[in-house]
């Protein structure tokens, strides 16, 4: 997913921002806010966005300053500015500084989802021409794996191609794209072995089997790409296109080696930022069934390193704080609200009550009625 940073000097913006769209749906990701410019400026450095959605009138820097220092920073970052005002120069600044939309107060939700579907087909494309990849190349791919893809056309389709990926395991894709997200080496490296063992055993003739390889590299750079990780360096210069099994398979793990080094060295420089990005998923959605596997996939790291890391850092295990937020927010609904205590569980996420009264009392050495009601 793209990821996306908010900046606003209004709560309620940010927060309206975060609730009336489907960012998943869009395939964006929420990695940040920040309520002012130069609040947004420390985080931006850090968490490398594909967008930026600022206001332009905040107190100290503004949306226009951020936007010229962070081109400074990261020259492909996109941006969408708010403001409560139709100023016209404002606007016309911002367009010098390619920003790619202007929206106005109050946000409308229809109109800033025609807005982030304009930004994602910007970025997808941004991929395809930095890396080289045609839109023919992607259809090839996707051809060969029968998947679907818009505008397909059966001239695409190698009965070869389709015949070998029949041989590999149907989740090898899934597969190919965890273990390069995870950032496991060894897994990423025992798939690709395979892959070229059936190349050997299945007879395939060299432009088929880079056709092939091909479809994984643009897997594994889209997953790096989607990280927004400088892989600018990654693909080999000087290829002269005259291929044998053995450069072909040294350009692929050449390629997942750089990759997998490169998003293991941005986590080591942001495994802060990745934390706070955790927790504040979990703030937010504290009354939903939330799984250590779910977060750790959402920021691409393991299971064990983030459940370890998140309890170094924060001093509980994820599973506690979300118990503890969730026995905060009733405490807060007995005292202000005449809700019934079994709809306070259900509201704060425990169907089941009994399992609600446990942890309230182990977390606050008090039962729910000992609470004064409102």
């Amino acid at each position: 997913m793209f990821k996306v940073f908010i900046v606003d000097d209004e709560p309620s913006v940010i927060e309206g921002l975060k609730l009336m769209i489907p960012w998943n749906e869009l395939d964006f990701e929420l990695c940040g806010e920040a309520s002012n410019g130069q609040e947004a400026l420390s985080k931006v450095g850090e968490l490398y966005p594909h967008l930026i959605i600022t206001d332009i009138r905040m107190p100290g820097i503004n949306g226009l300053e951020l936007i010229y220092e962070t081109q400074k920073i990261h020259s492909d970052t996109e941006f969408v500015i708010l403001s409560g005002y139709a100023d016209f120069s404002y606007a016309q600044e911002a367009m010098r500084h390619k920003v790619l939309d202007y929206l106005l107060k109050p946000l409308d939700r229809d109109e800033i989802i025609t807005v982030l579907r304009k930004i994602k087909s910007k970025l997808d494309k941004k991929f395809l021409t930095r890396y080289g990849f045609s839109q023919a190349d992607i259809k090839t791919f996707k051809s060969s794996r029968n998947l679907p893809a818009s505008d397909q056309s059966n001239d695409f389709v190698n009965e070869e191609i389709d015949h070998v990926w029949k041989a590999v395991r149907d989740n090898f894709d899934e597969e190919l794209t965890t273990a390069i997200k995870l950032m496991n080496y060894e897994d990423a490296m025992q798939l690709i072995d395979e892959l070229f063992d059936i190349f050997v055993s299945r007879n395939i003739n060299i432009n088929n089997a880079c056709i092939m390889v091909n479809s994984c590299v643009y897997r594994i750079l889209h997953v790096a790409y989607k990280r927004n990780i400088g892989i600018d360096t990654v693909l080999p210069s000087g290829v002269s296109g005259k291929w044998d099994f053995k450069s072909l398979k040294s350009y692929i793990t050449d390629i997942v080696s750089q990759v997998v080094g490169l998003m293991l060295e941005e986590r080591k420089r942001n495994s802060r930022s990745f934390l706070y990005e955790v927790k504040t998923y979990i703030d937010n959605n504290y009354q939903k069934e939330i799984s250590v596997s779910l977060l750790a996939e959402m920021v691409f790291l393991e299971a064990g390193y983030l459940g370890d890391a998140f309890n170094k850092q924060f001093g509980v295990s994820i599973s506690e704080y979300q118990h503890r937020l969730r026995i905060e927010k009733a405490i807060e609904l007995i005292e202000t609200t005449d809700m019934k205590l079994s709809d306070i569980a259900s509201t704060t996420g425990y169907n089941n009550y009994n399992n609600f009264f446990s942890h309230f009392v182990r977390i606050t050495d008090k039962k729910p009625t000992q609470y004064e009601r409102k």
